[in-house]
């Protein structure tokens, strides 16, 4: 039960994932194709509104979205289907009969010293949450460019180039300095060492945790 629901949680999460990247992708180009547009078309001197560059990024985020659904709308039906086919030549195929060998044997590990347990399980769950942290960053940049966010959320993304490291090559970067952001990837890292480092203590103390 528990395993059924986490594989379901773990696949509503994935497609969330994959609409908040169609989102953002879209949003971004349709936003600067519309800055081409204008650039080309306008003879003005002066700055352009920002109001149809907003319409124009929430219509490119509601399209990506879409389009994200609509392909794993798409692509869970061809793996439905290529299941159900599977199914149908295995029943035509006659059963084999497996033994399985079953092993009594037990070893039994060296009991981890209380510090490598809490440093070991620390570092897991900080980078679990730096995973976590990451994709729920992704997750705020591409609901900023959705019609359903404050317009300072947007209006906080900036792009800048930074220096990649081992070479003198620069990369643009989008940055933020919304709190919002800066929380939804530093609680996750902060959780996860903090939960990590007591789940690894309180193994190690309790004769729990064991060396490989």
């Amino acid at each position: 039960m528990l395993l059924t629901l986490g594989k379901l949680l773990a696949k509503s999460y994935g497609l969330l994932l994959t609409m908040a990247v169609g989102g953002l992708v879209c949003a971004n180009l349709f936003g600067f194709g519309t800055f081409l547009v204008h650039e080309i078309t306008s003879d003005s001197q002066h700055a352009p509104s920002t109001e149809p560059f907003r319409w124009w990024m929430h219509c490119g985020w509601i399209v990506g979205v879409g389009l994200a659904l609509v392909g794993a709308v798409i692509q869970k039906r061809a793996s439905i289907k290529k299941s159900v086919d599977k199914q149908a030549e295995h029943q035509d195929e006659p059963e084999e009969r497996t033994t399985k060998e079953t092993g009594n044997g037990k070893t039994v590990g060296k009991r981890s010293s209380l510090f490598s347990s809490i440093a070991f399980f620390g570092f897991a769950g900080g980078f679990l949450g730096l995973m976590l942290g990451g994709s729920l960053l992704l997750f705020w940049f591409s609901i900023a460019y959705s019609p359903f966010t404050p317009a300072g959320w947007a209006a906080s993304i900036s792009v800048e180039q930074r220096h990649k490291t081992g070479s003198g090559q620069r990369k643009d970067a989008m940055t933020t300095k919304n709190p919002v952001a800066l929380y939804a990837f530093g609680i996750p890292i902060a959780l996860g060492v903090t939960t990590g480092a007591l789940i690894g203590g309180i193994g190690a103390a309790m004769g729990k945790v064991e060396d490989g």
